[in-house]
């Protein structure tokens, strides 16, 4: 026989609460405190089914036995409660077995001897049932393991409470969630208290599981969907909080479930950064490599640079939020920048002829060196032109030395025009000059040479004086070939076909091979 009445409405409000929250849940058993958060729903999901069951019966023994059946989910609500705030606080999916099976003993024994209470009386000593306008409820006297039971449970919400509490007073933007961490179990104590009461004006009727689930909607509120339940609570005031670089905890999609002082006052503007996507404000680089602690990456965020350590709060789950930590390397690549562009000025100058910016002796030999080898290893050819400007001394004794410094000048601007890309100019010193000539046999060079000599003879060469100026060049080819036994005889035989053209009337070209 059932009987429906207003007073049974509570307990089946909070068992339907608890199974919606139950399911909600769901999708978070995979995050530290998860699991434990499903197991309280479980728990008074039991309590509020066998306290609604109690209610509906009609008969003494049906309530007696739904009564001794909620002691399931009584005894073992504090037990969830308690592992919810250590596994949340700890970071852990469960929490170590030997702990579980420790706090779960006494429990245990609560729910064997609310079973047997017949035998022995420790949990009810009295049962009365009691008819109020056609319900029939059961008003008990508590036996002596009732109240050592009941020091239990409420010293294990309080200690779950202060865990909870101080993990969550390391956010320092959260204050509302560390309230409702605290009010959520006040709620469900209070109404305990109130129904074991003696000022209670309905002793058979307890409402200890509506105020368990309104302090678990708080908390749901004001912890679950705020995200907190993600993000991992350490000492923040001692480490993140004084950290200056901005640190971040996402989401795998991208979501900010908290952040640092230093983050919130760098990219913190007209909208919360909280709960926003850091691709609102990081574009440079994609989120997969954001999030990858691997990756080494740097990205620039509102003008600065920004070296980018990720680390997953759960390395043992792919679906793990991520924190990141960015620390500004604004000055220090831009140092780095003008160092390199000053290493590179000096290493040009090192390599440049002060006066017609063509490249030196020193690094003309090092790149006809590696040409050597080249040829040498891989076969091919490479020449070298070497030419002297005819009766330069005349110049410098005519018009000066100024004006001799001037020819050579325009002469460096003739071969820069005659020359290919990857060629290679220089100056051997005074008025000599040469020229590299990678992937190029004794016809190419020869060509070359010719519009070079061409070139510089048809010149406009200006003099302060307006008189005509006429300067011309003597050159010398030589070729590479793999028979060719060192770099510095491919100069010498150019230097001997240069001589060959002056002593033949000057301003020609000349060929010589190494076996001549």
């Amino acid at each position: 026989m059932f009987q429906l009445t207003a007073w049974s409405i509570a307990p089946m409000c909070a068992a339907v609460f608890a199974m919606i929250a139950y399911q909600r849940a769901r999708p978070r058993d995979r995050v530290p405190g998860g699991h434990a958060l499903r197991f309280l729903f479980l728990t008074l999901f039991l309590w509020s089914t066998a306290q609604a069951l109690s209610m509906l019966m009609g008969t003494t023994a049906a309530i007696t036995l739904a009564a001794q059946f909620s002691y399931v989910g009584i005894a073992l609500t504090p037990v969830a409660w308690f592992v919810f705030a250590v596994s949340y606080s700890q970071r852990v999916r469960r929490v170590p077995r030997h702990l579980f099976n420790t706090v779960c003993a006494l429990p245990g024994i609560t729910v064997v001897l609310a079973l047997t209470n017949g035998w022995h009386g420790l949990i009810w000593r009295e049962i009365e049932y009691v008819e109020v306008n056609g319900f029939l409820g059961m008003v008990t006297t508590h036996g002596l393991w009732f109240y050592v039971h009941a020091f239990y449970s409420y010293s294990l919400i309080l200690i779950a409470t202060a865990i909870l509490a101080f993990a969550l007073l390391q956010y320092k933007q959260h204050y509302q969630t560390v309230l409702a961490a605290v009010f959520a179990p006040i709620i469900a104590v209070v109404a305990n208290v109130f129904y074991l009461s003696p000022v209670n004006p309905y002793p058979w009727l307890d409402l200890t599981t509506l105020g368990f689930v309104a302090g678990v909607m708080l908390l749901d509120l004001g912890i679950v969907r705020r995200g907190l339940l993600h993000t991992a609570p350490i000492a923040r005031e001692r480490v993140v909080e004084q950290l200056k670089d901005p640190v971040l905890v996402l989401t795998q999609d991208g979501t900010i479930l908290d952040a640092n002082q230093s983050a919130l006052a760098h990219w913190e503007d007209q909208d919360p950064l909280l709960n926003s996507n850091a691709s609102r404000f990081i574009y440079s680089l994609p989120l997969r490599q954001l999030l990858d602690s691997k990756a080494n990456s740097e990205a620039t965020i509102k003008g600065r640079a920004y070296e980018i350590a990720a680390t997953p709060l759960d390395p043992t789950n792919e679906e793990t939020h991520v924190a990141v930590v960015f620390r500004d390397v604004t000055e220090r690549r831009a140092k780095e920048r003008e160092l390199h562009n000053m290493k590179t000025r000096l290493e040009h100058m090192a390599h440049t002829d002060a006066l017609t910016k063509l490249y030196n002796r020193r690094f003309f030999m090092e790149r006809l060196g590696e040409e050597f080898e080249r040829v040498r290893r891989h076969g091919g050819a490479v020449s070298v032109l070497v030419f002297d400007l005819d009766h330069f001394k005349r110049i410098n004794d005519t018009f000066g030395h100024d004006q001799g410094d001037l020819v050579l000048v325009a002469v460096a601007e003739v071969v820069n025009k005659i020359k290919r890309v990857t060629d290679i100019a220089c100056r051997l010193g005074g008025e000599e000059f040469a020229l590299l000539l990678p992937e190029t046999d004794k016809t190419g060079a020869i060509n070359l040479a010719q519009r070079l000599r061409s070139a510089i003879e048809r010149y406009p060469y200006a003099t302060q004086t307006d008189h005509a100026l006429s300067v011309t060049a003597s050159i010398g080819v030589a070729t590479v070939t793999p028979a060719t036994q060192h770099p510095e005889n491919v100069l010498r035989i150019a230097d001997r076909a240069l001589y060959r053209a002056k002593d033949s009337g000057r301003n020609m070209v000349c060929f010589e091979s190494e076996a001549a």
